[in-house]
């Protein structure tokens, strides 16, 4: 009896799951991450500039209730604060365009198309990257799937990526657009049919304009990355390269208009007035030393849990990239660092500081990919160089995937991972989200905001409401003010149509 369970625990402990079911089972740990945010999209509410820039849109659209006449009030908010505060075009379309200009129940549907599209974006990105070096789909997904439940699980505020639209589309929004370019770039140089490639050369375009015209985080990295692509295909000789010409002129351009812009003048002075802000060459400078500040916050335990985790994966793909040398590894790691280190320029430059946390998102989202990037091309490296050579590594890493021993440790190790972080709703954006819809706490502040909104359209014309006695911190980071010439205040004044919102507690 004795010998028969040891066998079958020798047997167990040597089972080589099939790629197909460990591609499945990455696939469904990544819906079932997204369950909790998609859960909680539905608790989500306006803040402050969601009013402030979706106004022009919704004042269009009741004059006339067309989608055309949204497009108009969306245009004018562009042309508006091209001129009169900053050039970022793309952004600010989308900003506009916000679901709540067609009623205050539709709001959830920016955040939901958030949490959605990030995911997406990765795995696309990721995907291109896999075809280089032509692994196989179940390896492909499982590795797609791994990246993108990082990026969404471990994103540096949850509120500014996710729960709030303006915040989220003006950074992780068009950052996601930015990684389906990219994704468009590399497939455009791999090769495709004819047709397939006129579509992505369209998208190309599109997505130029897009990332062009989007954050400075991202419309920089964008163009670095583009031009980085170009050299490499003049470097290799890659004929089709030159049908990256297009996209990158039109980035150009709207790079251009997108940092030439009046009103980015205007919101300087208004900085430089308040001391913020550096010049150009020190916020360069200090860019290398905030990157390397933020190495730690932006690594992680649990990051380096997912990086081991994936290894047996990634190390399966790059042993079957026979056609693929991994050479300098060295000139990659200091270019993704240079990459990275870019995302902290902007806001040095405008503020003096590494960013807001809705800045961050993004900033963060480059280095996870860059990298994983760097672990898939290290490996490969060592891999052709035989490093190392020792029965051990051949034993636990296989090519047919590791051992279900390894995944069955890694998964205690992350588990422990997260009952031993301190906090954890502020690092685990899906467990922040289960923890505030399983204690009530998302629905309360929803049903506090649906009480508000209530008084403001049945309220005079000067509106008195009380603070929220629930306020989750991802939902809800701050609240009205007493003074109705507060921003916040005057925002919702505006959409409302009232002469001032003011929030204060009823005296007893």
């Amino acid at each position: 009896m004795v010998k028969k369970l040891l066998e079958e625990g020798k047997r167990a402990a040597t089972w080589r799951p099939d790629k197909r079911l460990v591609a499945l089972a990455a696939v469904c740990g990544l819906v079932l991450l997204s369950l909790p945010l998609l859960r909680i999209s539905i608790y989500t509410a306006p803040w402050n500039d969601d009013y402030r820039y979706a106004i022009f849109a919704r004042n269009f659209l009741e004059q006339e209730r067309s989608f055309g006449s949204a497009l108009q009030g969306a245009i004018y908010c562009v042309k508006s604060s091209w001129y009169a505060w900053q050039g970022t075009f793309s952004s600010i379309f989308f900003m506009a365009m916000a679901p709540i200009i067609w009623g205050d129940e539709y709001y959830f549907l920016g955040p939901l198309f958030l949490m959605l599209f990030l995911p997406i974006s990765v795995m696309i990105l990721i995907k291109s990257l896999t075809g280089i070096l032509k692994a196989d789909r179940a390896s492909s997904v499982s590795l797609q799937a791994g990246i993108a439940a990082t990026a969404v699980v471990l994103i540096y505020s949850a509120h500014g990526g996710f729960f709030w639209y303006n915040g989220g589309i003006h950074y992780v929004g068009m950052h996601s657009f930015l990684l389906l370019l990219a994704a468009a770039w590399i497939k455009l140089i791999r090769g495709s049919r004819k047709w397939s490639s006129f579509l992505l050369m369209l998208w190309t375009l599109a997505g130029a304009l897009l990332a062009g015209g989007s954050n400075y985080v991202t419309a920089l990295q964008g163009l670095l990355t583009g031009l980085s692509i170009a050299a490499l295909c003049v470097i290799l000789q890659k004929k089709r390269g030159w049908l990256l010409a297009p996209s990158l002129l039109v980035y150009a351009f709207g790079f251009y208009m997108n940092v030439s812009a009046p009103g980015n003048q205007v919101r300087s002075n208004i900085f430089r007035d308040s001391g913020l802000g550096m010049p150009a060459l020190e916020a360069v400078g200090n860019s290398f030393l905030e990157a390397f500040r933020h190495l730690g916050e932006f690594t992680g335990l649990a990051t380096l849990a997912m990086m081991i985790l994936l290894f047996p994966v990634i190390r399966h793909i790059v042993k079957s990239a026979g056609h693929f040398r991994f050479r300098y590894p060295g000139l990659l790691l200091v270019w993704s660092f240079c990459l990275y280190a870019t995302g902290f320029t902007p806001s040095l430059y405008a503020m003096g500081h590494a960013g807001l946390g809705r800045t961050l998102n993004v900033v963060k989202l480059t280095y996870q990919i860059l990298l994983f990037v760097n672990e898939i091309y290290w490996t490969g490296w060592l891999c052709q160089k035989q490093f190392p050579k020792v029965k051990f590594w051949e034993k636990l890493w296989t090519d047919t995937g590791a051992a279900a021993s390894f995944y069955l440790g890694m998964a205690i190790v992350m588990v422990g991972l997260f009952f031993i972080e301190p906090n954890q709703a502020a690092t685990y954006s899906t467990f922040c989200a289960y923890y505030y819809v399983h204690s009530g706490e998302a629905a309360n502040f929803h049903q506090e905001y649906l009480a508000r909104v209530e008084a403001i359209k049945t309220g005079g014309d000067v509106v008195v409401v009380e603070p929220y006695y629930f306020r989750p911190a991802p939902l809800s980071p701050s609240d009205l003010g007493e003074d109705p010439a507060y921003e916040s205040n005057e925002s919702i004044a505006k959409w409302y149509g009232k002469q001032a919102v003011i929030c204060k507690k009823r005296e007893e």
